[in-house]
């Protein structure tokens, strides 16, 4: 497994397009992330194809349509995705406290 790198020398056009746009969106009212902070860096995941912003806390942020979003792991189980994704494991009580606390 390749580990995700920060080297712009690694990215191809279709991951430079990417951050292209990541930056673009940043600074915009289309930039809706609420736990991003500074400061930022543009990474790549060879595995995943992802570009995504990251914070010195490992907070991520993804372009989901055209709007900059928090892109969310769980502690608990792993499963990822944009708030909108992130409803699972009902049944699991910690999963759920993690849910209440990036809600809101």
């Amino acid at each position: 497994m390749t580990a995700n790198t920060r080297d712009l020398a690694s990215f191809g056009y279709r991951e430079l397009a990417l951050a292209g746009e990541l930056l673009k969106t940043l600074k915009t009212k289309n930039d809706k992330t609420k736990f991003l902070s500074h400061p930022l860096s543009i990474e790549f995941n060879p595995n995943s194809g992802n570009v995504f912003l990251v914070d010195d806390d490992c907070n991520v942020a993804m372009m989901n349509g055209e709007y900059l979003e928090d892109f969310f792991s769980c502690p608990i189980c792993g499963h990822e995705g944009f708030l909108e994704d992130m409803e699972h494991d009902k049944d699991n009580e910690e999963c759920q406290d993690y849910l209440k606390q990036i809600k809101d």
